[in-house]
């Protein structure tokens, strides 16, 4: 079957991944008139297509035999609608171009974002020179203040006469000095701050332009679903006024052909002189069309003599149509309140399933909260809420963590993880019913160990209540060293020629065998 599909390779990945299109093999109808020769050949195969039919084998597990079904192939439905090339191409254009522009937007937006960056780094470059700045600015402090503590040594020295002319002469250059320096780095401050006042101001405008770019961006994005969405609706104007077109064509054809067979009138020699003249009198609009139309019926039914018996059918079909009317005014009274009727009782319907449904959701969410996994029960309804057929259990969960919940469907998860499922599904609805027993026929295969554990002491833990019935868990295998209640019975089937019958079963001397061997063993 691979051969003949024609589809992108994702697609075809898949359906050779999950439905082995690549293993089907396909017939015609030579194989078709001939399968009872191929059928020990091709039941391996599982299936096979033949042009009318697909057959189906499956082998049983238990007796080898191998059984065959058959089901007619129906007509193709899906993709066969076909679309207007030329608007398509149109409209594809329109999306690249918009799709261009948001690229050059938001290339602009990525250059725009390297500038800030850049300012952004000469900024941090300009507070790092600020702070050393202000770092030689609180240096120059102290040893201004160191100078003024030598200035009043100073002047205490001069209170008593002391000769220090020459150390004032210096410390008044080391003043001066320091004053100098002192001022240049006032001005360097200043340079600094207005450098970082105009880089803060193209930081905002950096900003602002960044708010525009993204406006622009989301005003074409509003255009482009607009632009969709206008092409829908176009297609399906046009596809109901090319309807509408041809059927008013039809109808005009069909009237005029009518209407020439009525006056003898052969079209293919044109339309008659009288005729011509007659029309060109009349008026142009369709509302004067019907006027006049209407004058003619008017004026044609009046040159009739009427007759008493028609008028006595009209008073009796009068009186039937009056009494008709009041029929249908009770019946659809009567229909409306069986449709209030409907809705209360859906109404209600629903919400005892939805009750119901919340029950066994609290009760499977707390199973799996115990297997430290994630699941839900939920309502399935379908678009039509009349369609009771299609409502149904929806069934979420998640064996790993941080994983969104999924569906339970035949190919999303493992044979396992069904299986876990399944039980855990089967155990939240127990509490819903009540029957003497239950039997679970080798629900704990294809599970790993872990989950097996898991279910088993939950089986055991639910089924071993007071509230509970009996429960019979029928399996070829039990994990070892599994936590069974006092209320569990443990039974042991053994079938074959081979086998001692049970009257000759002796459990305590089996168990004193057991025991002797194991330590034996030791």
């Amino acid at each position: 079957m691979r051969e003949v599909i024609d589809a992108p390779e994702p697609i075809l990945i898949y359906l050779c991944l999950y439905h082995n299109i690549h293993q089907v093999p396909l017939g015609t109808e030579q194989t078709q008139k001939n399968l009872s020769q191929y059928l020990p050949s091709i039941q391996e195969l599982g299936r096979i297509y033949t042009s009318t039919h697909l057959y189906t084998f499956s082998k049983s597990r238990y007796t080898n035999k191998i059984s065959s079904s058959s089901a007619e192939v129906s007509d193709s439905f899906w993709l066969t609608s076909s679309l207007d090339q030329s608007k398509l191409n149109y409209y594809e254009g329109r999306e690249a171009e918009i799709k261009t522009k948001l690229k050059n937007l938001e290339a602009n937006l990525q250059q725009i974002m390297g500038e800030k960056q850049k300012i952004e780094k000469m900024m941090e470059n300009y507070r790092s020179e600020l702070g050393k700045l202000r770092e030689r600015k609180y240096h120059i402090d102290n040893l201004k203040k160191k100078l003024d503590q030598k200035q009043s040594v100073y002047k205490s020295l001069a209170a008593q006469n002391t000769d220090l002319t020459s150390e004032a002469r210096n410390i008044l250059l080391k003043v001066s000095e320091f004053s100098k320096k002192k001022s240049k780095i006032f001005a360097d401050y200043v340079k600094v701050a207005k450098n970082l006042v105009i880089l803060t101001k193209d930081k905002a405008i950096c900003v602002y332009q960044d708010a525009l770019y993204q406006n622009e961006k989301l005003r074409l994005e509003n255009d482009y679903r607009t632009y969709i969405s206008l092409k829908q609706e176009i297609e399906t104007n046009l596809e109901q006024a090319k309807s509408l077109t041809q059927q008013a064509r039809e109808e005009a054809k069909s009237t005029l052909e009518t209407a020439s067979k009525m006056n003898e009138i052969n079209l293919e020699n044109g339309l008659p002189q009288n005729y011509k003249e007659n029309f060109s009198k009349l008026p142009d609009s369709v509302e004067s069309l019907n006027s006049e139309i209407n004058q003619c019926q008017i004026i044609a039914q009046c040159a009739y003599d009427v007759d008493e018996k028609v008028i006595q059918e009209f008073e009796n079909r009068k009186k039937r149509i009056s009494q008709l009317q009041r029929d249908l005014e009770k019946k659809n009274k009567k229909l409306v309140d069986h449709q209030n009727n409907y809705e209360n009782m859906k109404n209600n319907w629903l919400q005892r399933v939805d009750e119901m449904i919340d029950g066994i959701n609290v009760k499977f969410s707390a199973l799996f909260m115990q297997l430290k996994c994630a699941g839900e029960i939920g309502l399935s309804r379908p678009d039509n809420s009349e369609e009771f057929s299609k409502y149904g259990i929806c069934i979420k969960v998640s064996f790993r963590t941080g994983e969104k919940l999924q569906e339970l469907t035949a190919w999303q998860q493992s044979g396992g993880e069904k299986s876990v499922s399944t039980m855990l599904y089967m155990i939240a609805l127990q509490e819903m019913t009540r029957c003497p027993f239950r039997v679970v026929d080798e629900i704990n295969q294809g599970m790993d160990p872990v989950n097996e554990r898991k279910v088993f002491d939950i089986i055991v833990q639910n089924s071993c209540s007071k509230k509970q019935a009996q429960y019979f868990l029928l399996t070829p295998k039990l994990l070892p060293d599994l936590a069974f209640d006092d209320k569990t019975n443990v039974i042991c089937v053994f079938n074959g020629p081979e086998n001692l019958p049970h009257s000759k079963y002796n459990l305590k001397e089996f168990l004193k065998r057991r025991k002797a061997l194991n330590e034996k063993n030791f």
